[in-house]
């Protein structure tokens, strides 16, 4: 369908976005509405550039841990509770299985509850808390294509790229962020796991298309 923005649509566009939601495209436009909404419209398609890389980074990432807790405790880990978590963790678990329980009924895979776990949980599991147990007993060798790197190296990555995620999740502003470096991370952390992957995600995704459409160069 065609649209042509103009005046009197784009002041019913601002309604119904909200001049609240508009503020920091104003503010980069010294209160334009057009130019406002044209640069709203780039973060739009800028943030679905995104989508690809963000996907591939947290189903790498959750399913490379994954793979170093099975071969470490047993495919079955997830039910067995047998890694050292703490409380918190587990309830975490707990709670996935519950809401898959409720939703799917009881015939549960651990393959569903890994998928059903949200990116910070697995993030949390490089935290420094888990340094002398999963980290050094397990999960660095998730990590070590091209090299060994730290678990704070790879913890910081995976928890800036988590708060990226949300941020465009939440249709939050990016426009206004390295977008170019960020892109460049994301890439990075899954080549950490998979150089393969990494190649993959970079040819599959739209983002550097996008970018070069931002609407003041």
């Amino acid at each position: 369908m065609d649209f042509t923005r103009t005046p009197d649509n784009n002041t019913k566009l601002e309604r119904f976005l909200s001049t609240e939601r508009l503020k920091s495209y104003y503010d980069a436009t010294k209160n334009c509405l057009d130019s406002a909404l044209s640069l709203y419209e780039y973060n739009a398609r800028l943030s679905e550039a995104f989508y690809i890389p963000l996907q591939c980074f947290e189903i790498s990432f959750r399913n490379a841990i994954n793979h170093q807790l099975s071969d470490s405790y047993g495919a079955d880990w997830i039910f067995t509770q047998r890694p050292p978590f703490a409380q918190n963790t587990r309830q975490s678990v707990k709670k996935a299985i519950n809401e898959l329980q409720r939703r799917k009924g009881k015939s549960l895979t651990a393959g569903h509850i890994v998928a059903e776990l949200k990116l910070a949980f697995w993030v949390s599991l490089l935290a420094r808390r888990y340094d002398s147990t999963l980290w050094r007993q397990s999960l660095y060798r998730a990590f070590l294509v091209g090299g060994s790197k730290s678990r704070t190296v790879i913890h910081g990555r995976a928890n800036a790229l988590r708060r990226f995620r949300n941020r465009v999740a939440h249709h939050e502003p990016i426009f206004n962020r390295d977008t170019e470096k960020t892109h460049q991370e994301i890439i990075e952390i899954i080549g950490w796991v998979c150089a393969d992957t990494a190649k993959w995600t970079d040819s599959q995704s739209r983002f550097q298309e996008v970018f070069k459409t931002h609407p003041f160069p």
